[in-house]
Order: C-alpha cells, then structure tokens, then sequence
C-alpha cells in the first residue's frame, strides 16, 4: 500500500473514532494515532538517513528521561547543525545528526511531536523535507522550552522549513506543494495554506 495512503487512512481513522468516543477516551485515541503517524515517519526517513558508519552522538546515552533532558544541549547543537548546511547525501555527519534529533524527539517525555496530516501532503514521502520539518520541529520546541503550544509549534515549524527550503545555498529545488507553502508563507497567507491542507 502506498505509504502517503496509509497515513491519510489512519488520520481519517482517528477523526471518525473521535466522534464516537468520550474526551477522556477520545485523549487516548489521539496519543496511539499520533506514535503511529510519528513512527511511521521515522521509519521513513531512518532509511534515508540513518548511518552505519560511527557518530559523535554514539556516546550519548538516550535511556531513561534523565537521559533525554541531559542530551538537549546536544540536540540544539546537532538541530542547529542541520539546518544551517545545505541537502548533502553525501554528507554523512548531517545524517547522523538527523538521526540523533529523530531519536530524541521519539522518546523524550517532556515534548509531544504530534504528527498531521499536512506534513504527509507537502512532503510527498520526500524524506529529505520530512527530516527538515522534523528538525524545525525539534529546534522551535527546544527554543521556546515545554509547554508550547501545539499550533504555535507547527505554524513556527512550516515557516522555518518554508526559509529552508526557498534558501538556494540551501540545494532544495522548490517544487509541487512545497512551493506552494513557501509562496503563501512569503505573501503572509501560510496559516490559511496550512488550514487548507487539514481540510482536504
């Protein structure tokens, strides 16, 4: 089955069992509808940029919560890494520092990166605008610290992808709904784009 597919199916899924269950069950439904979108879109892109070659962040236990909160340091660092150099498969110590970001952000408890649809719509399964958002992600919710919240995280996330992307140094070819986002975040309309892909 397609994978952009299969993840629409289950966020059509999850919108239909909220409307048949309680709030308190409803709150459940979302958190398993959420790993499964979020792991799914790990899996996606771990097999594009997950290294077997030894990193730096080998030695950077990520365990127990305590590890977690320990390692933000380095995660700022390794975010702020990735998104300041351009798309470079080649690049292997971009690469490792998506998957120590990704790793972090599947397990820590202290931020919730809930998934959407939308993402699964303007990244067409690419895996590097998926690695890109996830970085942007992690990078906004490390900047503001917990609690932020969730629409403010994925607003500010899509517009710093949009600078990402549309940035030429950067060697991402703007393309389909990708361009799309960029051109409406440049004339100010990004939260109506945004909207409008949660309606469709």
């Amino acid at each position: 089955m397609n994978l952009k597919f299969y993840i629409c199916s289950l966020v059509r899924k999850f919108v239909l069992k909220i409307s048949k269950h309680s709030y308190l069950h409803s709150i459940n439904v979302i958190k398993n509808i959420m790993k499964t979108l979020f792991s799914i879109l790990f899996c996606l892109v771990a097999l594009n940029v997950f290294s077997q070659k030894a990193s730096q962040y080998d030695n950077i236990p990520l365990n127990t919560a305590a590890d977690f909160r320990k390692a933000e340091p380095q995660v700022i660092l390794a975010a702020d890494y990735v998104y300041s150099t351009p798309i470079d498969k080649e690049n292997i110590n971009r690469k490792n520092a998506i998957s120590f970001v990704m790793k972090w952000m599947a397990g820590t408890s202290d931020y919730s990166f809930g998934m959407d649809e939308t993402i699964v719509k303007i990244s067409n399964s690419d895996s590097e605008i998926l690695g890109i958002y996830f970085i942007s992600l992690a990078k906004y919710a490390l900047s503001k610290g917990k609690g932020t919240d969730r629409e403010e995280l994925k607003y500010n996330a899509y517009s710093m992808m949009a600078t990402y992307c549309e940035n030429p140094a950067n060697n991402f070819r703007m393309r389909g709904e990708v361009k799309k986002m960029v051109d409406a975040k440049n004339q100010g309309k990004l939260k109506e784009f945004l909207d409008s892909k949660q309606k469709k």
